[in-house]
C-alpha cells in the first residue's frame, strides 16, 4: 500500500519576494528525515546553489518545535520524531529568469527545483501541492489540477518528485491564447506588459506546433502549456515535459520587426522540440541524476546540437521563414562559430562536458577559449544532415535517424545512452560515417559545411565586418580596410574595451578588456570617430593611443591590419 502523499502548501509574499512553503510528511524517516534542495535545474547544466535562497526553515512535529540540522549546503536531516513532521521555509525570489522563481506584486514564476525540498526516500511518493494568493491573479502550469477553477488557484499534483518540480508555474494576471495543434490543446498565457499580436501567434504557434506533432507522429503529451514573461528586453526557454518556459522581449510579440517576431518563434519552436528530443528521448546521464552533483555529458550536440539546427529548419519547412532568410540564418550561425577562436581550443565533446563551467559562465575572454555546443551543434547537425543526403542520393536523412531514436528510445521510455547516437548512425548509415562524425565532434577543428554545401549548389562565401554589429548572412557593399580584433562600447568618458581577441593587434598593443579609450592620434574616441578612424587606417601604419586602466593614463601603438575573412553569406549556385 502506498503511503500518503506529500503535501506542499506556498502562500505568497509578494512585496518581499518572498515563497513561503510548508511541507507535511505523514510517515518520515523514523532515524531522522533527511531534505535535499536541487543543486541544478533539468535542462540547464550548471551547479546553482538553489538553497542560498532559502532564508529560513524550521520544523515541528504534533506542535513541538524539531531540531533540524544542515549537514551540506543544500540538505538538512531533522531529530527523530513520532508521527508526521512539517517542514516551514521561505524563499527568497528576484530572478527574472526561466531557471528560479521571481515574486513580486505584479506577478511570479517559479521552477519546481527551485522550491520544493526533496523528500529524502520518498521520491517516488505522490506528490500534492496547494497554491493560493491574490484574488484578482490567474495561475498556468501544466501540472495535474485536482482541485480549483481552470486558470485559478488550487490544488495540484504529480506521480513523484521528479515530475514534480517538471511542471512551472506562472502566475498574475495572463494574457490567455487557446489553439488546438495536432489535435490537442495548448495555450499560451503571457505575464507582464505587452502589446502581442495574438491572431498572428496563435495561427504562426499552432503551424509550429502541428509541424511537429507530424514529424514525430505522436506526442508525448496530451496538452501543453507555454508560460511567457514579457520583458523590456530578453530571451530564453527552458523545456519541460508538457510546457515550456519562455521569457523575452515583449516587442518580439508584436510582430512589427519580423526578424525580431521570428526569433520568438524559434524559440518557441526550439523549446516545442524539445517535448521529444530530451523530454521523451531521455539522455540517461541527467535522467538518473538526484541533481545533487554535475553530471558529465559528451552528448549535448545530440540534445541541444540537433534541436538548434530543427528550430529554424521547422520555421522554413512551414513557410515562416523564406529559404533566403534560412540560409541567412546559416551564414550567421557560421559567423558565430568562425569568430571564436576557442573552436581551435575546444571540441565539440568538451564544450559539452565543459557546460557545468564555462556555458553558463561567459566572460570577456570565451571567446578566445570556448565554443558554444548550441551554435556548433546545429551547424555539425546540418554537416550530418547534408552528409546523410548526399551520401545515400536523397534515401537517408537526418530526420530517419531521429524517427530510430524516438522508436527505440521515445517510445519504449528507455533513456538514451552515451554514445548511442553514434551506434545509431553506423547502423543506418555504416561505420564510415560514424567514424567521420565522431572527428567532427572530437576535433578542434573547422566543421567541413563549406565543401557539403558546395555539393548541394550552395556556395558560402567570406568578407570582413562593416561593424561591430554586422552579424552576417549576406553581402556588403562596403568593407572597412583595417581591423585592430577588439570590441567596445560606448561610455561618457569615451570606449571601453568588452573583448580582445587572441593574436590581434589589440592583443599584441596591450590593450586588456575594461580599457577605457580615450583619444587616438590626438583626437578625442567617440563611438563613431573611433570606429571610423580604424576602418579607414592603413593597415601596418601604428596609430598613437591614449587610455585609462585603472584611472591612470597609459599611450601604445596600435597597428592595424588587414581585416579577417570572418563573415559568411551564402549563395544558391543553381536549383536545387
Amino acid at each position: 500500500m502506498q503511503s500518503p502523499a506529500l503535501f506542499y502548501s506556498i502562500h505568497l509574499e509578494p512585496e518581499a519576494h518572498l515563497f513561503r512553503v510548508t511541507l507535511e510528511i505523514p510517515e518520515p524517516d523514523p532515524d531522522g528525515q533527511v531534505l535535499a534542495l536541487p543543486a541544478w535545474v533539468p535542462g540547464s547544466y550548471t551547479i546553482r546553489d538553489l538553497a542560498r535562497h532559502i532564508t529560513r526553515i524550521d520544523a515541528e512535529s504534533s506542535g513541538e518545535a524539531v531540531q533540524l540540522r544542515k549537514v551540506a549546503t543544500d540538505r538538512w536531516v531533522c531529530a527523530a520524531v513520532k508521527g508526521p513532521l512539517q517542514i516551514s521555509y521561505r524563499v527568497y525570489a528576484l530572478d527574472q529568469s526561466v531557471r528560479t522563481a521571481f515574486l513580486d506584486q505584479l506577478g511570479g514564476f517559479f521552477n519546481g527545483p527551485a522550491l520544493f525540498l526533496r523528500v529524502v526516500g520518498q521520491e517516488q511518493q505522490i506528490h500534492a501541492l496547494r497554491i493560493t494568493g491574490p484574488d484578482h491573479w490567474q495561475l498556468g502550469t501544466s501540472m495535474l489540477r485536482v482541485a480549483g477553477e481552470t486558470w485559478g488557484w488550487g490544488q495540484f499534483q504529480a506521480e513523484n518528485y521528479r515530475a514534480f518540480i517538471d511542471h512551472p508555474v506562472l502566475m498574475g494576471t495572463l494574457t490567455l491564447l487557446n489553439f488546438e495543434a495536432g489535435g490537442l490543446p495548448h495555450h499560451l498565457l503571457i505575464q507582464g506588459e505587452h502589446q502581442a499580436d495574438l491572431q498572428a501567434l496563435g495561427r504562426d504557434m499552432a503551424r509550429i506546433c502541428d509541424w511537429q506533432q507530424n514529424f514525430w507522429g505522436e506526442s508525448p503529451f496530451s496538452e501543453y502549456h507555454f508560460l511567457c514573461k514579457a520583458r523590456s528586453n530578453d530571451y530564453g526557454g527552458l523545456e519541460h515535459r508538457a510546457s515550456s518556459a519562455l521569457v523575452c522581449a515583449r516587442d518580439d510579440l508584436t510582430g512589427h520587426d519580423p526578424k525580431n517576431y521570428r526569433r520568438f518563434l524559434g524559440l518557441v519552436s526550439h523549446e516545442y522540440f524539445h517535448s521529444w528530443l530530451v523530454q521523451a528521448i531521455k539522455p540517461a546521464v541527467f535522467s538518473a541524476s538526484s541533481l545533487e552533483r554535475a553530471e558529465l555529458s559528451r552528448d549535448l550536440w545530440v540534445f541541444e546540437g540537433i534541436t538548434s539546427y530543427y528550430d529554424d529548419l521547422c520555421l522554413c519547412r512551414v513557410g515562416l521563414s523564406s529559404p533566403e532568410q534560412y540560409l541567412q540564418g546559416i551564414g550567421q550561425e557560421w559567423t558565430r562559430l568562425q569568430r571564436r577562436p576557442g573552436q581551435y581550443l575546444q571540441s565539440l565533446a568538451e564544450s559539452s562536458e565543459d557546460a557545468w563551467l564555462k556555458l553558463y559562465h561567459p566572460h570577456v575572454n570565451s571567446a578566445n577559449f570556448e565554443i558554444s555546443y548550441y551554435n556548433k551543434g546545429a551547424l555539425l547537425a546540418l554537416c550530418l544532415d547534408l552528409s546523410l543526403r548526399l551520401d545515400s542520393e536523397g534515401h537517408l536523412s537526418l530526420d530517419i535517424l531521429l524517427m530510430r531514436l524516438w522508436k527505440e528510445h521515445g517510445q519504449t521510455g528507455k533513456a538514451l545512452p552515451e554514445g548511442e547516437a553514434l551506434q545509431q548512425i553506423a547502423d543506418l548509415a555504416g561505420a564510415q560515417l560514424a567514424e567521420q562524425l565522431k572527428t567532427w565532434i572530437e576535433a578542434r577543428a573547422e566543421l567541413p559545411l563549406e565543401a557539403l554545401l558546395a555539393r548541394m549548389g550552395i556556395a558560402l562565401h567570406s568578407r570582413p565586418a562593416t561593424q561591430q554589429s554586422d552579424s552576417g548572412g549576406e553581402t556588403a557593399a562596403t568593407v572597412p580596410t583595417a581591423w585592430i580584433g577588439a570590441h567596445w562600447q560606448t561610455q561618457p568618458q569615451g570606449l571601453q574595451i568588452r573583448q580582445v581577441l587572441n593574436g590581434s593587434p589589440a592583443e599584441a598593443a596591450g590593450l586588456s578588456p575594461d580599457d577605457l579609450l580615450v583619444a587616438l592620434e590626438g583626437m578625442r574616441s567617440t563611438a563613431d570617430s573611433f570606429a571610423g578612424q580604424i576602418s579607414s587606417s592603413i593597415p601596418g601604419c601604428p596609430l598613437r593611443l591614449h587610455y585609462f586602466r585603472d584611472d591612470v593614463l597609459y599611450e601604445t601603438r596600435l597597428t592595424p591590419v588587414a581585416p579577417p575573412q570572418d563573415t559568411f553569406w551564402l549563395e544558391w549556385l543553381e536549383d536545387v
